[in-house]
């Protein structure tokens, strides 16, 4: 077994020195099963909110769903969406969305308001409101995703939580993770430092920000995607071969996002290795010595979840304490990679 008390080092020594003030990480080395936990997460089944790290879970959905009805792949939102009609959204496609190739960013989208308030104010959106121009790469951390949450509900008339939690996270072998609600939220809270002291962080919902759970679990929806679709707990299969291809090649390549400001590489709803931009300086990487065929995505100032095919490595990490980019990214890298020197 791989002996990983270097990165447990590490990870002590920032809730020591309350730079974080709990941490929760599972890596799976092959098919072995490591995992981490300190400070406020208590036990490993703990639940912790992962933010933007859930977005792949939406975007696997959405495969799920264009592999039964591979007519929708390229049809405009206002074919599913007559309250996007005669608008800029409404002729932009699930590939842009998926990418982050409309142009448009919502930063701060009131998800929890009334689904025909949110409509009003995707309908009148365009990207010259953003500074940017149709089609540009920048990241849009709300509003696409939101869009694809209606998406899923519509195409698979149900609620997409329930389809996500039935037909993608249970067969992956991550029956416990949820998407929070104002009624529910992790177990552990996201901080931020106020001063010396850490203070609740405010909560986030949807498609886009709302995934909680154990890092173990999502740990594993990476190892069923390393296992080639299906997982090896429950023996079910969540994205088909050619899916899976669509899902983790690159469709958004050597573009600056005007989010990141920085090159980064996208497959489908998810970010593919981008070192080669930047090993020291690209945000929400997989470590320096990633491989070109990881592929994951981070969570806002706090995670990260992968999976490094030609590395055989699945790893979710997530820092409870919030710091900002110019902190969070080197610290991240610093566990990365030391987590993959004991792995190696």
């Amino acid at each position: 077994m791989p002996d990983i008390s270097p990165t447990l080092l590490l990870l002590e020594d920032g809730v020591r020195e309350n730079r974080w003030a709990g941490f929760t990480l599972a890596a799976f080395s092959g098919d072995q099963l490591l995992s981490l936990h300190g400070g406020c997460v208590t036990q490993p089944t703990d639940s912790v909110p992962w933010y933007s790290a859930g977005k792949p879970i939406a975007a696997i959905g959405v495969l799920q769903l264009l592999a039964r009805e591979p007519h929708l792949t390229d049809l405009p939102m206002k074919s599913t969406f007559p309250e996007l009609a005669s608008s800029f959204l409404g002729d932009r496609t699930l590939t842009d969305i998926l990418t982050h190739r409309t142009g448009l960013r919502f930063p701060d989208l009131p998800i929890l308001s009334d689904e025909k308030d949110i409509f009003a104010i995707l309908s009148r959106a365009h990207p010259r409101d953003f500074g940017l121009q149709p089609g540009q790469a920048a990241y849009d951390p709300r509003g696409g995703w939101w869009l694809l949450g209606q998406w899923l509900s519509r195409h698979a008339q149900q609620p997409w939580a329930t389809f996500l939690l039935k037909n993608v996270l249970e067969p992956s072998g991550a029956p416990n993770m949820f998407f929070a609600t104002p009624s529910q939220h992790a177990s552990i809270s996201m901080v931020e430092k106020k001063g010396e002291r850490w203070t609740p962080a405010p909560e986030s919902y949807g498609t886009g920000g709302g995934l909680c759970g154990s890092a173990t679990e999502l740990a594993q929806l990476y190892h069923c995607l390393l296992s080639g679709g299906t997982s090896s707990s429950t023996g079910s299969p969540i994205l088909d071969t050619t899916s899976l291809q669509k899902f983790t090649q690159r469709w958004r390549e050597g573009e600056f996002d005007s989010t990141f400001r920085h090159i980064v590489d996208f497959g489908l709803g998810i970010i593919v290795d981008s070192n080669r931009y930047g090993p020291t300086t690209i945000p929400y990487g997989f470590g320096t010595h990633s491989s070109q065929t990881a592929y994951g995505h981070g969570g806002a100032r706090s995670s990260i979840a992968f999976a490094d095919p030609q590395k055989k490595i699945a790893v979710a990490l997530c820092l409870i304490g919030l710091a900002p980019e110019n902190v969070h990214q080197p610290r991240m890298r610093a566990i990365l990679d030391q987590l993959r020197s004991d792995l190696a």
